[in-house]
């Protein structure tokens, strides 16, 4: 049955930039790090508990009770900018990095059927979110030794925890950004909890063509979504256009 839930989604910046044998362990710090972020938000049982937690290669996308909503705002991304600074250095020593890009929403999900849990508008919007290009911009024009998370959160969320004073945060801690990623444009709102700057900035020819490419297709858990494309892989199934890496 359809439950309103909280969806998040983490992607590794420049992932595909290791080594193929470099890759599971870097994954695998991801899902650490996440880990120690809730446990310090006060979100340890709820992250142990969660009922459908999907690999997407690079990162993960995770569905938790919309209970959780408020800690995920606030305060787990100073929680996880936290865990994954002090994972830096030891990273560093054996050449490898993690930042995160970070996206937040709210809808309905049926996270308990067997034959094709998790698949609902929201965990594709979710990942539109994801992909946008304000997001990938956070963490590029930042100094990478100092930013390692960047935060977006759907309108909904913003409008209904931060604007309606249901968190920590206040609205000035955002950017409001509008979101195009193929057929989905909306506003969103970008929150860096230890912004910098420093990154390198983007070439002329990288940036967003200013019309949405034509849909694609989105999979999750071996059941292939028409429609809209997400570029996103998830498990072992690919839907759309996947960027492995960006420069």
């Amino acid at each position: 049955m359809e439950t309103f839930r909280a969806v998040l989604v983490v992607d590794a910046e420049k992932f595909s930039a290791h080594r193929d044998a470099e890759l599971p362990e870097v994954h695998l710090e991801i899902r650490r790090v996440l880990a120690a972020a809730c446990e310090e938000s006060g979100l340890g049982e709820v992250w142990a508990g969660v009922r459908f937690m999907e690999s997407t290669g690079d990162g993960v996308l995770a569905v938790l009770p919309h209970e959780a909503v408020p800690a995920l705002i606030e305060p787990f991304p100073r929680c996880l900018q936290r865990a994954l600074a002090a994972s830096a250095p030891g990273l560093r020593a054996r050449g490898l990095r993690l930042r995160l890009r970070v996206a937040l929403h709210v809808g309905l999900v049926d996270d308990e059927r067997p034959d094709a849990p998790g698949i609902s508008t929201a965990a594709i919007d979710v990942c539109r979110l994801l992909d946008s290009e304000p997001l990938r911009d956070a963490l590029e024009r930042s100094d990478p030794e100092v930013t390692f998370a960047a935060f977006v959160l759907s309108a909904e969320l913003f409008t209904a925890y931060v604007a309606g004073g249901r968190s920590g945060l206040r609205e000035s801690q955002f950017t409001e950004v509008q979101v195009r990623v193929k057929q989905f444009a909306r506003p969103a709102y970008l929150y860096v909890p230890t912004p910098s700057g420093g990154g390198e900035p983007r070439a002329i020819d990288d940036v967003a063509e200013p019309f949405p490419p034509p849909a694609g297709r989105t999979s999750i858990s071996g059941v292939t979504i028409s429609g809209d494309g997400s570029q996103n892989a998830f498990g072992n199934t690919v839907g759309g256009d996947l960027r492995q890496e960006r420069p």
